[in-house]
């Protein structure tokens, strides 16, 4: 909440020179501050300072933008920490100022930027969040974590050299974020890298090499793909959840619940329904309006969030899930690539009311999209039930029907689960009694995608009774083997 002080520094390297005037990039840096200001709605902004000196790297862009051995892309991790810590430790010397009056640090470099380029030797624009350190802060001291990552390797030595730091007293001080936009950058990915310095997470999907796998939320929030449509898309409710920036409402018991859109400075903005001590759906409203005027059309949006998920991976439970009423389509995302499929098909994946809603949207090359929002409902696999039964485009509110134990589900609803990729969880623990050692027995289960069928739960609660049981009998023969026999009323 409040001003959020942020150091703004200019970067170039001995082969590529910075051509951005100061007055270009605090044009930028203000469209940010509108941006993060409006969002917030009024809650949050900017209050920056930009280095007017340009400050050059020792080494040539390739050295810092290029990828580890044998990668095709990406940049190496040690010399992307190396790029950040020389940069504050080069600011600190030439400037003279106490790095612990600001609490973001924005990099503004020379060049590039390799997720818009595809140049291998072009930097990526990232965001180097302290968030983990903070915890291991709270929980082992300033000083400890500071003594054993100087104990660690180089890798880690400047990381905490970034991050880290102490002000003129010896305060103990961690930065925020340190994020990183090349200077031929829109200020929609400078928005989106500032808001991972609020601690804020990506909503696409990563592969396991830790870049890029492709869209999850689609369009529906700057944290996926929203910050390439024009005017870029305001963040998701979720996360304006997680700033703290809206109020929402906790489904207790069942009842119709109303909610105001995102654009509107009126709350509640959002519902959260419970499941257990790790997962909650989180529901919220978006309408074409504002900063939200580049959307396809208007609607209900429905999360799947794991509170204990930081990313999306591939392989792995993701940490938000978002529902598509419409699946399968518009029928023109048939046309695209296959990685790029999701990402079309989640545009008309809005819930709306029994009135619908049908349309086009065009992209920023003029290609139609026929939308049609005919979904209003959705039965979740743990017996949910959410209806639309309301949505006042024109007042920006929704009104959604919550039904906890499945009483008013339509027989014909359809349960909704999505398995993306491989991966394994635990299923259920148990408490096992060998003879006289009694055991806790985690039992975890493996799942993959399976064919599509109308027997898929049928199928699935097939293959984790079979691994269950052959799991516990693995069990018991390998304890038969180390433990004595059991008594006979055993």
């Amino acid at each position: 909440m409040g001003p959020q002080k942020t150091l703004v520094v200019m970067v170039e390297f001995t082969d590529v020179r910075l051509r951005t005037s100061i007055q270009r990039l605090e044009g930028f840096v203000n469209i940010v501050n509108n941006f993060i200001k409006t969002s917030s709605y009024g809650k949050t902004w900017l209050d920056y300072y930009i280095y007017p000196r340009v400050i050059r790297l020792p080494k040539n862009m390739a050295y810092y933008g290029g990828p580890s051995p044998g990668s095709q892309r990406g940049d190496d991790p040690l010399r992307s920490i190396e790029f950040k810590y020389q940069t504050i430790k080069l600011f600190k010397e030439s400037s003279g100022m106490d790095i612990t009056q600001f609490t973001h640090v924005i990099i503004v470099h020379a060049g590039g930027d390799e997720a818009v380029s595809s140049s291998p030797n072009d930097i990526w624009s990232s965001c180097m969040m302290s968030k983990g350190i903070y915890f291991l802060i709270e929980k082992y001291g300033f000083e400890a974590i500071y003594e054993e990552l100087g104990r660690s390797d180089l890798e880690y030595q400047m990381l905490r050299d970034t991050l880290m730091h102490r002000k003129p007293n010896g305060e103990a001080y961690l930065l925020a974020g340190v994020e990183t936009v090349a200077e031929e950058d829109m200020p929609s990915i400078m928005i989106h890298e500032f808001t991972h310095s609020m601690w804020i997470y990506d909503l696409y999907a990563y592969s396991k090499d830790g870049y890029s796998a492709g869209s999850e939320v689609g369009v529906w929030t700057n944290m996926d793909s929203g910050p390439y449509l024009d005017p870029p898309v305001d963040i998701d409710g979720w996360s304006k959840y997680l700033l703290g920036w809206i109020e929402v409402v906790e489904v207790k018991v069942d009842g119709e619940y109303t909610i105001n859109t995102l654009d509107k400075p009126v709350e509640p903005h959002g519902i959260i329904i419970p499941i257990n001590d790790k997962e909650y759906y989180f529901i919220h409203a978006r309408r074409p309006v504002g900063q939200d005027s580049a959307l396809p059309g208007p609607g209900v949006l429905v999360f799947k969030v794991n509170k204990y998920r930081s990313r999306n991976i591939e392989g792995e439970p993701y940490m938000v899930r978002f529902f598509d009423a419409n699946p399968e389509t518009p029928v023109e995302c048939n046309s695209f690539r296959k990685e790029a499929i999701r990402l079309c098909e989640t545009l008309d994946a809005p819930y709306f009311d029994h009135e619908h809603y049908s349309g086009e949207w065009r992209d920023a090359s003029g290609r139609k999209f026929v939308i049609n929002l005919l979904t209003e409902d959705v039965a979740t696999e743990e017996g949910y039930y959410m209806k639309v039964t309301e949505f006042e485009e024109e007042e920006g509110i929704a009104k959604i029907r919550v039904s906890l134990d499945g009483a008013e589900t339509p027989a014909e609803a359809t349960i909704t689960k999505t398995i993306t990729g491989e991966y394994t969880e635990t299923a259920y623990t148990t408490v096992a009694t060998y003879g006289t050692v009694t055991e806790t027995v985690v039992v975890t289960v493996t799942v993959k995608p399976l064919p599509p069928s109308n027997n898929i739960m049928h199928y699935l609660s097939i293959i984790i009774i079979t691994i269950a049981i052959i799991s516990a009998f693995l069990i018991m023969i390998f304890r038969r083997k180390r433990l004595p026999p059991p008594p006979r009323e055993w």
